[in-house]
């Protein structure tokens, strides 16, 4: 098992905090102390919190489609991997979502200031989708569609299981049978 850098020790202990006591009420003193190390070390690694929050955010959001993708490509059926992908992105979310009780601050703080790492995220979501689609009219399963567009439209119906918010107060199993029904839904209509 590879060791963990100091930088990811720095992004745990943020996330953790950032989690708990919001971003707002969160120091870069207090960062340091929960990695058992001093703040010039902490800044050799980052140069303020904003960028440990943008870090983590990036972090966060890589490993929930790294996984999404993952799931996917372990499907052979291109139908089986949409419902993976979908399914997996919102298992991950809800985990780490569910019982955080601060996020607001974060929420505000990526939406307001860098709203372009939110954009490019969205953009990377749809080309993984669109790959699936791509791979389902390959395999005879999706009708004439515009894999792009399609997959810009799968993205925007499901935004529900992948928003912080929904994934803070709902229960993961409600999420996940409404999920279901809405993917059933949509292989009806890619299958014309």
């Amino acid at each position: 098992m590879p060791m963990n850098t100091p930088s990811d020790l720095i992004l745990d202990a943020a996330e953790a905090r950032f989690a708990d006591y919001g971003y707002n009420k969160t120091t870069m003193a207090e960062i340091a102390g929960d990695c058992a190390m001093s703040v010039g070390n902490l800044y050799r690694h980052f140069k303020n919190k904003e960028t440990i929050a943008l870090a983590s955010v990036k972090r966060i959001l890589q490993g929930k489609l790294d996984a999404g993708i993952a799931a996917a490509e372990n499907e052979t059926d291109s139908l089986d991997a949409l419902r993976a992908f979908l399914q997996t992105r919102l298992r991950i979310g809800h985990a780490h979502f569910a019982d955080t009780r601060h996020q607001f601050d974060m929420m505000e703080l990526i939406n307001t200031h860098h709203r372009k790492l939110l954009l490019d995220y969205e953009a990377r979501v749809i080309q993984s989708l669109a790959e699936i689609i791509r791979r389902g009219k390959s395999q005879g399963h999706f009708g004439a569609c515009n894999a792009e567009q399609t997959a810009y439209d799968i993205h925007q119906a499901t935004l529900r299981y992948n928003n912080p918010l929904h994934l803070k107060v709902n229960e993961l199993s409600v999420l996940e049978r409404d999920l279901n029904r809405l993917i059933d839904l949509l292989y009806r209509g890619l299958s014309c």
